[in-house]
């Protein structure tokens, strides 16, 4: 039987994970201006936080980045548990959300090595 190249399904889906990945940066953007917005006391960002590591967590799965996934779930539970505490936000605080956003972002960086590897041969 002849190879008839690509299969159409996985070229699609592979265009799909190229797209996700292209738009990793802007969603790290929106978890750092979340952040900072945080920092200057908009305690409204607890809610963009809890909502960009939400979606990020069920995106990663759905286009095949379990530690995405992962690390966006663990930061989701962070950010609720803070807000569940009704006190004053500390320093340490402030760096435990930046550590998650720091964790996503390299889960998005290995991702991006793991797809980049993968690449069908030109």
């Amino acid at each position: 039987m002849e190879d008839d190249g690509p299969d159409p399904l996985e070229a699609a889906m592979r265009a799909l994970r190229a797209e996700y990945l292209y738009e990793a940066p802007e969603r790290l953007r929106e978890l750092s201006a979340a952040l900072g917005r945080l920092r200057v006391g908009d305690t409204s960002a607890f809610a963009d936080l809890e909502r960009y590591f939400h979606r990020l967590a069920g995106s990663g799965g759905s286009y095949g980045f379990p530690e995405v996934t992962e690390r966006s779930r663990t930061a989701e539970h962070a950010v609720i548990r803070l807000v569940g505490e009704t006190r004053t936000l500390q320093r340490e605080d402030f760096e435990i959300i930046e550590k998650h956003v720091l964790g996503v972002a390299e889960a998005f960086q290995v991702a991006q090595r793991e797809f980049d590897a993968k690449a069908p041969p030109t």
